[in-house]
């Protein structure tokens, strides 16, 4: 297998007609077969964002070697078949997403939890390679869309602009080493209220984003990302009378073949998703099926695999146009929220950061609250750690959880029976009831 590989070389300059020889840092790839370096248009990175800003040896060295790290873990997922990586054997560097640093970020901060690495390691090594996407985006040599932004951060008595991390968005699912301030601002649920709260989010939804409020219920009842139900197509809906499974795929050369920049429809794990099933979200989605006979009749739809279809334009809609009227659903439930009595619930959904990846969190700790332990919600999620499917259990929630448990021990030993109380179970029940309808 053919690597990466960390070379010094000289470089010869001449100034003022004096010519001396400089020590610098490049990249290579070692054939595997004839051991031979081949020289890689990836030194232009250490050129341009260290040689040339006069940075040192030793600066020029460690951020070669935390870019062939990762070049590396490419490679080995490639070879391992990684369903993430395999498009990148023909398309090499270019075909380079977020999700890539994404996941060797996460296989780092695992190994610092099991104490192999140490935090501080992790985070310079992400770091480098955040320069590395940014220097990768501004030469136009990969096409992800991310934004290429700066912050001031202190550095003793002077203030320094560094990269803002590309890689901190809850829909990469990132898992980071050390303390992870974002809990503070970034929330993954609603909260103990989470029943009553869905059921309203969703029938606002219904009158203020009638194209998406099912792939709204495909999220907070069966934990899909906004990329994975943008991907769904009409037939990918399994109704099998008792349930609905949806067939998770990646779609988009039959929903998106006009897009170049498929970085918000991805689908980040091809699987069959249950949903947990509940009255509200089957008349949503025979509303949602009536509509699309109707577009079909009227020629509003352009495309026949269509599930979720732009009114305008008659196109699929995107992950893009998914997040924006997500949006203003979001806008229209906290303005609803705002007029009510209760304080608690507006608070916490006002003052803290929440998206589309929400619906993944709350269904999470729905899965809790039917008993599912962290292996089964997992499976259930689709997740390949069960890491993941803990990202997402809210502290507070948690703790909440754990009272009623330690109170639900005592009643049963003070009663002599090991009967747990159906609290969860009747709270579930209520997204069935008549009135959600």
């Amino acid at each position: 297998m053919d690597i990466y590989v960390v070379r010094e070389f000289k470089i010869y300059k001449t100034s003022g007609g004096i010519e001396e020889d400089i020590t610098t840092i490049g990249i290579g790839m070692r054939s595997h077969k004839t051991k031979n370096i081949i020289p890689s248009p990836i030194t232009n990175f250490i050129k341009t964002m260290y040689r040339n800003k006069g940075k040192s040896l030793s600066s020029q060295r460690n951020s070669a070697y935390a870019v062939t790290r990762f070049l590396n873990y490419i490679i080995s997922q490639i070879k391992n078949e990684n369903s993430h990586f395999m498009h990148l054997e023909n398309k090499g560097i270019s075909g380079l997403g977020l999700i890539h640093g994404s996941q060797y970020i996460s296989s780092l901060s695992l190994r610092a939890r099991t104490g192999d690495l140490s935090p501080e390691y992790v985070n310079e090594q992400m770091r480098y390679i955040i320069k590395f996407y940014y220097w990768l985006k501004l030469q136009n040599i990969i096409v992800e869309d991310f934004e290429v932004a700066y912050k001031s951060i202190n550095r003793g008595r002077h203030k320094q602009l560094v990269e803002v991390n590309p890689f901190d968005d809850i829909e990469l699912e990132t898992i980071f080493a050390g303390k992870d301030e974002r809990v503070k601002s970034m929330i993954t649920d609603f909260g103990v209220n989470r029943y009553y709260l869905t059921v309203k989010f969703i029938n606002i939804a219904r009158s203020i984003a009638p194209d998406i409020v099912l792939g709204i219920c495909f999220q907070f009842f069966g934990g899909l990302r906004r990329s994975e139900v943008v991907n769904l197509k009409r037939q990918s809906v399994i109704d099998q009378g008792n349930g609905i499974i949806l067939e998770i795929r990646d779609n988009q050369k039959e929903l998106f073949p006009n897009i170049k920049n498929t970085s918000h429809i991805q689908v980040k794990t091809p699987r069959n998703q249950s949903l947990l099933m509940n009255n509200l979200m089957v008349n949503i989605y025979k509303e949602h099926l009536n509509k699309l006979e109707r577009q079909e009749r009227t020629g509003v739809l352009l495309n026949p695999h269509s599930l979720f279809v732009a009114d305008r334009t008659g196109l699929t809609i995107t992950g893009k146009q998914y997040h924006t009227k997500f949006t203003k659903v979001k806008k229209a439930f906290l303005k609803t929220l705002s007029t009510e009595e209760n304080i608690n619930d507006y608070l916490l959904l006002a003052k803290n950061n929440w998206s589309t990846h929400i619906g993944r969190g709350i269904f999470t700790n729905f899965l809790l609250d039917l008993g599912l332990n962290t292996t089964q919600i997992a499976i259930a999620r689709g997740d390949k750690d069960i890491n993941s499917a803990l990202a997402y259990v809210d502290e507070k929630t948690a703790i909440e959880n754990m009272k009623v448990a330690i109170n639900n021990i005592r009643d049963a030993y003070d009663n002599r029976t090991s009967i747990i109380d159906t609290h969860y179970l009747d709270k579930w029940k209520e997204v069935n009831t008549e009135g959600y309808e």
